[in-house]
């Protein structure tokens, strides 16, 4: 597969790793479709790994910011139990997250879920769950496939890819 020009979210553009230098190697963002999946967990991680202040907007009057970048990340779980009902809560947190702070994934595409066929979904107050999309790059779509484990007594998520 041919490597295409991909510019990177808007954090990896100001993070500079070399400052001093005037211009970017040509080659610096063509991506094959392993590293474009790898670039865009590593921002789901970012997003799902930062608290935002939903809980503080839901107040009349803040739907603009609520929805802002001001408001990067999900609302925590952190002291709550792994209940059906949190698993729920989480899913739905997630899905929202994503269609809000990752453009690259196609929102209709976007699957949030528990995993299929596994027994135990929470344990030790980790909540398990899926994510699944389409990513569009360019002219072309690539899957996203990530198993994901949330953690709710220090609200973190750990992502592993589980495709290409």
């Amino acid at each position: 597969m041919k490597h295409k020009v991909f510019y990177p979210c808007l954090m990896n553009r100001l993070l500079d790793e070399e400052p001093k230098s005037e211009s970017e190697p040509w080659d610096k963002f063509h991506y094959n479709a392993r590293t474009m999946r790898l670039v865009v967990k590593k921002n789901i991680e970012e997003i799902l790994n930062n608290i935002n202040s939903q809980e503080q907007l839901e107040l009349p009057g803040h739907s603009e910011i609520a929805s802002s970048v001001f408001n990067f990340g999900i609302s925590p779980l952190a002291g709550e139990y792994a209940t059906p009902q949190n698993h729920v809560s989480l899913v739905h947190r997630v899905r929202e997250a994503l269609i809000r702070f990752e453009p690259r994934l196609i929102p209709e595409s976007i699957i949030v879920r528990q995993p299929e066929g596994s027994a135990q979904r929470a344990h030790y107050g980790v909540l398990l769950f899926e994510i699944r999309g389409l990513i569009r790059w360019g002219e072309e779509i690539i899957d996203l496939s990530l198993g994901a484990s949330y953690d709710t007594e220090i609200s973190n998520t750990i992502l592993k890819l589980n495709n290409g």
